[in-house]
């Protein structure tokens, strides 16, 4: 009779099954009693990959960052020497992530002289407050063309630049309270020309003094670098 009238075995244990007062399906099979009809669908994921950055472009990214950094310091500083820069000479630039302050010689010492004009000190002490908030550590170094120093008080260009750059250090610190830990003095006499020692014009650019500020991010991984170079590494 069940195949006359066409009733499979299957349609046997067909029906409405009603759970939790709701009619959801005609058979039970795979039903959790748990979930109402609305809340049994069926739900599609999608896995989106992002893309690996490498080491080197993570510090590509870093340096960027840095450099951005520094140009905003660069433009801060060339704001607050406004006038030194456009009648004295002054330059601020930056270098990388590092900005330096150059400060031609003649308006800073007297010829021959380790001694701070009094204009420079007012300079020094306009730049002082912004060197003290910004953080880093400060590079003070001085140099000299290549006409050796007459007999007097110093023995050499290498004698006079580290007295100048000294004299520097001295006025932020004594003056200004400018954390010592921060910097260092540097005096490098005529080793490191940035014009020709040829003509007077180069030998006046070549006689400066310098103040680098170094980016804190710069000095951490330095110290580490050399933390982890030892004698025997060589």
């Amino acid at each position: 009779m069940s195949d006359a009238l066409g009733v499979s075995k299957k349609d046997k244990l067909a029906g409405i099954v009603e759970i939790d007062g709701s009619l959801l399906r005609k058979a039970a099979k795979n039903v959790d009693p748990s979930k109402r009809e609305e809340e049994i669908t069926e739900v599609s994921t999608v896995t989106m990959e992002l893309p690996e950055i490498t080491a080197e472009e993570l510090a590509e990214l870093a340096k960027k960052s840095r450099e951005d950094s520094a140009e905003e310091l660069k433009q801060k500083l060339a704001s607050t020497m406004t006038n030194e820069i456009k009648n004295d000479g002054v330059t601020v630039e930056r270098a990388g992530d590092e900005v330096i302050i150059r400060f031609p010689s003649e308006i800073a010492f007297p010829s021959g002289s380790g001694s701070l004009n009094a204009g420079f000190e007012q300079v020094l002490d306009r730049l002082a407050p912004a060197l003290k908030k910004t953080p880093g550590d400060l590079i003070v170094s001085g140099h000299t063309d290549n006409i050796p120093v007459r007999a007097g008080v110093f023995q050499s260009n290498w004698d006079l630049s580290a007295s100048r750059a000294t004299a520097v250090v001295h006025r932020f610190l004594f003056e200004h309270q400018i954390d010592p830990k921060r910097i260092t003095v540097q005096g490098y006499g005529d080793s490191r020309p940035i014009a020709s020692n040829d003509t007077p014009e180069g030998r006046k650019k070549n006689r400066r003094v310098e103040v680098t500020i170094i980016s804190p991010e710069k000095v951490a991984k330095d110290k580490a670098k050399k933390k982890s170079t030892s004698f025997y590494d060589e």
